[in-house]
């Protein structure tokens, strides 16, 4: 799709890498930035896949019913991350790795665009992330704190960062080659990685960005965080698109995927939340992340049965 780029300071870029069947909750992403942008904002919203066709770039305009926005397709191939096979497993697929690619398609005469997990929603402007100061840093991220891959990966700075939210500083990048730099690094140091591209990035980027406020990243795992600008739904039991979802802001998702082109009917949303309702009682599930893991739910406890592997998970 061509895109006549716009260069003004309230142009806000900002990138996702989906796979077809992935792309209802990327559109939920999209929908709740722009049910919260400010007016004279102006959201292009660029999608790294290697599946997308015609069909569903005619789905995503409807967004444009909330609020005027662009929406630009950049074909890959995924062979090109054929290193990385031994990584695809679960619901977490080759498709995390695309986001190498992201300066390959940046927009000439940009210095920041934003990269979104696609397990995220948004619920206030965007603007203060994106007028953060990078000078001297590759990326403005937010911290994991307690992560075990800082210890791991042997991280100098101290410091890991989850890269769910990440907001490029592209001239501090011109230059650079992601793909060439991630994978020099991951043949030196795959044995250690537990979280695929995100600890590749820690690697490459180690003390090289600035570490902003918990807000624009707020994990399932932070509790009781109040105000967040960026949700993001983490782990197996915490997709929101989920019945069993067990997080406590669950239903913001929800009100969002009600403005896509994925909204469920009536009838379906009835039985959705039905379902949802009696998963209080009793479920059983198979996490996809590990191969022998499962979820038991009874009276609202969760168990869990079997062993996780972590190891490239």
């Amino acid at each position: 799709m061509e895109l006549r780029v716009m260069q003004t300071s309230d142009v806000q870029h900002i990138y996702f890498c989906a796979d077809r069947k992935y792309l209802f909750c990327t559109s939920a992403v999209m929908a709740s930035i722009l049910a919260n942008s400010l007016p004279h904002s102006r959201q292009v919203f660029h999608i790294i896949s290697d599946d997308i066709i015609t069909a569903d770039l005619a789905k995503l305009k409807e967004l444009n019913n909330i609020k005027s926005c662009d929406i630009v397709l950049h074909a890959i191939k995924k062979e090109d991350f054929a290193d990385y096979a031994g990584m695809d497993f679960g619901y977490i697929s080759l498709g995390c790795f695309f986001r190498l690619k992201i300066l390959d398609f940046a927009p000439e005469g940009v210095n920041k665009v934003l990269y979104l997990d696609g397990d995220m929603i948004v619920t206030a402007p965007l603007d203060e992330l994106f007028d953060t100061d990078l000078e001297g840093y590759y990326a403005g991220v937010v911290e994991e704190k307690s992560a075990i891959q800082v210890q791991n990966l042997r991280l100098k700075s101290g410091r890991y960062f989850n890269s769910g939210m990440i907001l490029f500083n592209l001239p501090a990048l011109k230059g650079h080659n992601l793909p060439v730099e991630a994978a020099k690094w991951f043949k030196y140091n795959h044995e250690w990685m537990i979280m695929r591209d995100q600890d590749i990035l820690n690697g490459i980027w180690d003390g090289k960005v600035k570490f902003v406020e918990q807000k624009f990243n707020v994990p399932s795992f932070v509790k009781d965080f109040a105000n967040p600008v960026i949700i993001h739904y983490t782990g197996f039991v915490k997709k929101p698109w989920h019945f069993y979802c067990r997080h406590s802001l669950k239903n913001e998702w929800l009100k969002y995927a009600q403005l896509t082109a994925y909204r469920k009917s009536p009838f379906q949303l009835f039985l959705f939340k039905t379902v949802r309702f009696l998963s209080k009682i009793f479920y059983f599930a198979k996490d996809p992340t590990h191969k022998n893991y499962y979820i038991l739910c009874v009276l609202g406890m969760n168990f869990g049965l079997g062993k996780k592997d972590n190891k490239h998970r």
